[in-house]
């Protein structure tokens, strides 16, 4: 009867401890996925160069890739995957829908768009040129208003053809007409040469330092500095994720503070286009 009762103890402390083990392990199993960095997918159209664009070995790179692995450098709670996607409106459409946490690709913002995404605050303040082709008569004192009626080509949705549009909105007696283009910047350029179309934007730094010694082709440019108001550019985030939106913007300025913004401008723009933490 004593080996009974001794037996029975025995068992039952056997599936208490078997109990309490599963129980620390299902607890320790919670509290390692809590711990766990949260895996945010951004999205980008790879282009333009030096912007974003894919390097010799296949990674996307560019100071808009770089900035955001930076600013993420600096939120360890986050994995960041960096995928291309088709386009612009495939990194709206897919940041909207959830599909993607973040985007990026020299994104500037407007009132449709930011009916659907975030914007953050600036990533880099934008410094533009009017290339036109040759045979166009420019005063370089002058304002877009001489170029209405002729044909702009670029991208939809960057922060070029945002300008455009804005005049247009601003000036419905002096429109400037729109191609919009997925094409890449060599191949705008070389129509707007060739006069399939008469003038498109393009980055200051990116043009300079870039494109015209890369591909020189008959072309004049154009300043805009002073003649249209400060344009940005950003990162997007859903309105649905406020803690990652306002995790990107605290680490976006420490930095820009810490001089990492100013690094990857010279890096890849050749000049300082970081915008103070006091834009929004």
């Amino acid at each position: 009867m004593k080996k009974q009762i001794k037996a029975l103890v025995t068992g039952v402390l056997i599936t208490a401890l078997a109990l309490s083990t599963t129980a620390c392990g299902s607890a320790a199993s919670k509290s390692d996925a809590a711990s766990a960095p949260r895996k945010i997918v951004a999205a980008t159209g790879g282009g333009p160069r030096p912007l974003v664009y894919t390097d010799d070995n296949g990674n996307i790179t560019g100071h808009n890739t770089e900035l955001l692995k930076a600013v993420f450098a600096k939120l360890p709670q986050y994995e960041l995957e960096i995928v291309q996607v088709d386009g612009v409106s495939s990194v709206i459409t897919g940041v909207n829908s959830g599909v993607y946490q973040v985007g990026f690709n020299n994104l500037a913002r407007n009132e449709e768009r930011e009916k659907l995404v975030h914007y953050t605050d600036p990533i880099m303040v934008n410094e533009y040129l009017v290339v036109s082709n040759k045979n166009i008569p420019v005063d370089p004192e002058a304002d877009l208003s001489q170029f209405a009626g002729l044909t702009y080509v670029g991208g939809a949705g960057n922060d070029k053809t945002t300008v455009i549009e804005d005049f247009n909105n601003e000036h419905p007696d002096k429109q400037i007409n729109i191609e919009y283009s997925s094409a890449d910047i060599v191949s705008q350029l070389t129509d707007v040469e060739a006069g399939r179309y008469d003038l498109m934007l393009i980055d200051a730094p990116m043009y300079n330092a870039y494109y015209s010694k890369e591909y020189p082709l008959d072309l004049q440019t154009y300043s805009l500095k002073g003649r249209t108001s400060t344009k940005y550019t950003y990162f997007i985030t859903s309105y649905e994720d406020e803690e990652l939106y306002n995790d990107i913007n605290k680490a976006l300025a420490e930095v820009i503070a810490d001089g990492t913004s100013t690094q990857l401008c010279q890096q890849f723009l050749f000049g300082e286009f970081s915008p103070t933490i006091a834009d929004k």
